[in-house]
């Protein structure tokens, strides 16, 4: 390529694309010819200067796969860049998957900056709040906690994303954030519903041995209106280190109105113990149904042991 500054760069760049016959072979001919300082240019400038939608979008997946973190701040910059072109926002969604990939505390000003910008689409912001999540740096806590407890938050979307991401930093200070929002007003919309689930199922990420304030919610979403939410405590007990569970998911096996909030309780109880209680249910006063659905769970349990 000659000297190794960016106008010789960009002319070769320009030269390449014009001859170009698909975009793989475009790649594999830039490894080949460029050495690494040359092709870290080269995506530098793509990415800062072309339009082109599937070009930019090989390149991102070519970078996410190299995981080289001198490309980085490039990735940055794109997500941050002023675009309102609709071709470029699942290239930012994009961007951001690839840039939590390297789990790089430097991305996290940047990624807040993306879930806090209410302007920008809901899907940007979501990918933003996963990312924080993914990358695990509690400084982040205090933005992900904002978003989930903001009532005036537009996006259902966001806040089941901001939700999740607080379970994944293992936080406990996350729990005040759950409690505040399964105690607001909000129980009347349907579409709180699947806030609580994301809730309990955040909570399962979290050490809640001998957490008063984890019990106390995990007991308000064994009697939700939702038998999702139920099913979802039902889980997350289940894998917790919490000593009161098995009596807990007991209540839902003997009391729950749903059959299928009662199976679950029913694998769970398995799951923590042994045959014993598909036993007691094939014997017990319980419903046929579910009595049949422990007798299917002890012909499998006994076929995997012979």
């Amino acid at each position: 390529m000659g000297e190794k500054n960016l106008e010789n760069i960009i002319s070769y760049l320009n030269d390449k694309l014009k001859h170009k016959k698909d975009y793989v072979s475009f790649f594999k001919e830039l490894k080949n010819e460029c050495n690494y300082n040359e092709l870290i240019l080269i995506y530098k400038f793509i990415l800062e200067n072309s339009s082109d939608i599937i070009l930019l979008d090989y390149l991102i997946r070519e970078i996410n796969s190299q995981k080289d973190k001198n490309c980085l701040p490039f990735l940055i910059d794109f997500i941050l860049r002023q675009n309102n072109n609709n071709d470029f926002l699942n290239l930012k969604v994009l961007a951001i998957k690839t840039i939590s990939n390297f789990k790089d505390t430097s991305s996290v000003t940047a990624l807040m900056y993306c879930l806090n910008d209410k302007n920008s689409n809901y899907k940007i912001r979501l990918s933003a709040a996963e990312a924080l999540g993914k990358i695990g740096d509690k400084n982040a806590f205090e933005t992900l906690g904002n978003i989930a407890c903001d009532e005036k938050e537009k996006s259902a979307y966001v806040k089941e994303s901001a939700v999740i991401a607080l379970g994944m930093l293992g936080d406990k200070r996350a729990l005040k954030v759950f409690n505040s929002i399964i105690n607001t007003k909000q129980m009347f919309l349907s579409k709180f519903s699947y806030l609580k689930e994301r809730i309990v199922e955040a909570m399962s990420k979290l050490d809640l041995e001998k957490d008063a304030m984890a019990l106390n919610i995990l007991k308000k979403s064994l009697l939700d209106p939702s038998a999702r939410v139920r099913i979802g405590t039902i889980e997350t007990l289940m894998n917790s280190n919490i000593s009161e569970s098995y009596d807990l998911i007991y209540e839902r096996l003997k009391f729950d109105d749903d059959i299928e909030v009662k199976k679950n309780a029913l694998v769970a109880l398995y799951n923590m113990t042994d045959r014993k209680i598909l036993d007691e249910v094939t014997n017990g006063d319980f419903c046929d149904e579910l009595k049949n659905y422990a007798k299917e769970i002890i012909i499998e349990y006994e076929e995997n042991n012979e």
